[in-house]
């Protein structure tokens, strides 16, 4: 006696397994893609709140150091002394050296010598802020 297999049977058993199984793998898959999308809008949000605080720092130390610089006054001198050293995280340390001779200079009421100084920073720094910038086509 010959076994026959019924094949819509068999049809039947593939496309209920395919059934349960198909929602499963599509969950996981989509799960994963979620979680790298969620990964990569958290780094972006991390890069845009670094980059946003290297600008501000930037910004008020250019500011106030001119500031202090046109107008060297207690006010303008404490203000600058306030956001000199913020912007210290945020530069390469080849900047380190320039704006340590900056500060002493300046430390010492060297007004004068402090101004070519605090312009070579400045168009450092303008070039940090500029590599930054979001490009628009």
């Amino acid at each position: 006696m010959e076994h026959q297999i019924d094949w819509s049977a068999t049809a039947a058993w593939i496309a209920l397994a395919i059934s349960i199984i198909s929602p499963a793998i599509t969950t996981i898959l989509a799960n994963r893609h979620q979680l790298k999308l969620r990964k990569l809008d958290i780094q972006e949000k991390h890069t845009d709140a670094y980059t946003s605080a290297r600008s501000i720092a930037i910004e008020n130390f250019i500011s106030n150091v001119g500031k202090c610089l046109a107008y060297p006054e207690l006010s303008s001198v404490e203000k600058c002394g306030e956001h000199f050293f913020q912007v210290y995280a945020y530069v390469p340390q080849s900047l380190w050296t320039s704006l340590d001779n900056l500060y002493e200079t300046m430390n010492n009421k060297r007004w004068a010598e402090a101004r070519p100084l605090f312009n070579e920073i400045s168009k450092s720094l303008a070039c940090l802020l500029k590599e930054e910038s979001p490009q628009f086509p």
